[in-house]
């Protein structure tokens, strides 16, 4: 089987999606005949380069979507990147002699490739939808200015009827989706027996547990800020701590995605003067990060919308206990090593949270559900069952 795999995103953007991408790419690569990555690149406007994977067998067919400087990822990239699929994907499956097509990221891709003549001549395909926008897709918030959130909750609805379209107008033989919550989505637009819920790989296995360490606890959120993400709730929740005598350090790290909200967000830190418990990084190295995660002894999710939720998965993969809310694949995660799952709406949520920071030394992951999990939750799990679908 010779695959040509197809993404609106790759290197050197930075991403759960690239994250994706290059796993799924380079473990397929190692499992099946032919793996062909066409990805977007800087270069001659419309022409490929073929280039080998530094570490595997993956073949990357680089487009060039800009001629000089940085990729922005915008639409004009992107448009140029979908007119050559567009125009060139039945050449590019003859010259490769292509079996399948599989859009790893890219509704717009979806849109435009024709399934019905791909099918015609014998190529399956493969969509893979993360989340279905508008989810994960807001630009402002409950809080921000009212004639800002009107707006935005009226692009939303565009955005929701435009991607509704996008989805139903090729018809693909298999659609991947991250988690439960997404199949139950998508259900009200393709028909349910081609759904398969695929979950993401990535689970590292950890250290042996470590004991928590005597003095303040040590709490972590990570994730890019972004309205979705609700990281202004941290302020509310720690000055809760605080006024209940909870001695603790909150680190939240995570690159600006949205630089109005992630300002909204520091002005909420500073009205409760909570300079000295909550500690935030915006751009610091992995190997920070790892560090950041080893030595905390709780994580909190506080997302409203999410596909799958990789931070979690990082957590758990270095033994923390969880809170987190029931969107994307959390709530699986969650009854896997029983993790608690909090709802926002709930108007005891910081009660809540306050007793589970305090019995925080009892929240430990069993060994046996912690093993489960890393074995799971790996790429070489994912790519197995996704070569299942291929094989239909």
């Amino acid at each position: 089987m010779n695959a040509l795999l197809l993404s609106e995103h790759y290197f050197p953007k930075i991403g759960g999606t690239v994250s994706y991408v290059e796993n799924t790419a380079v473990t397929l690569s190692k499992k099946i005949n032919k793996v062909y990555l066409l990805a977007p690149a800087v270069g001659e406007l419309g022409k490929i380069v073929e280039e080998k994977h530094v570490s595997s067998p993956l073949v990357l067919l680089k487009l060039g979507v800009k001629s000089v400087g940085e990729l922005n990822f915008d639409a004009e990239e992107r448009n140029l990147y979908c007119t050559y699929i567009k125009n060139s994907v039945f050449t590019l499956s003859q010259n490769y002699n292509i079996n399948l097509i599989h859009i790893l990221f890219g509704l717009f891709i979806a849109e435009i490739l024709d399934t019905k003549k791909l099918r015609e001549k014998r190529i399956r395909t493969i969509n893979t939808i993360h989340n279905i926008p508008p989810q994960e897709c807001s630009n402002s918030w409950r809080g921000d200015s009212t004639l800002l959130y009107l707006k935005d909750t009226a692009r939303k609805e565009i955005v929701g009827f435009m991607n509704r379209r996008r989805i139903q107008k090729n018809k693909f033989d298999v659609y991947i989706v991250p988690s439960e919550e997404v199949r139950v989505n998508l259900m009200s637009y393709v028909e349910n027996s081609s759904i398969k819920v695929i979950g993401h790989g990535g689970a590292k296995v950890s250290v042996l547990p470590k004991e928590r360490s005597s003095g303040p606890i040590r709490l972590l959120t990570v994730g890019g800020f972004v309205p979705h993400k609700n990281q202004h709730l941290i302020a509310d929740i720690a000055h809760y701590l605080l006024n209940n005598g909870v001695e603790f350090k909150w680190n939240v790290v995570g690159p600006i995605r949205n630089k109005r909200y992630y300002k909204y967000f520091l002005n909420a830190l500073n009205k409760r003067k909570l300079d000295k418990v909550v500690t935030v990084n915006h751009n610091i190295p992995e190997e920070t990060l790892i560090e950041l995660y080893q030595s905390a002894d709780l994580y909190l999710q506080l997302s409203s919308e999410e596909g799958f939720c990789m931070t979690v998965l990082d957590a758990v993969s270095y033994r923390l206990p969880v809170i987190a809310t029931p969107v994307g694949a959390i709530p699986e995660m969650m009854d896997m090593v029983d993790g608690i799952l909090i709802d926002l709406k709930d108007a005891n949520q910081n009660k809540l949270i306050h007793h589970y920071i305090k019995i925080v030394d009892h929240l430990k992951v069993d060994e046996k559900k912690y093993n489960l999990f890393i074995n799971t939750y790996t790429w070489e799990n994912a790519v197995d069952r996704l070569i299942e679908t291929y094989h239909g």
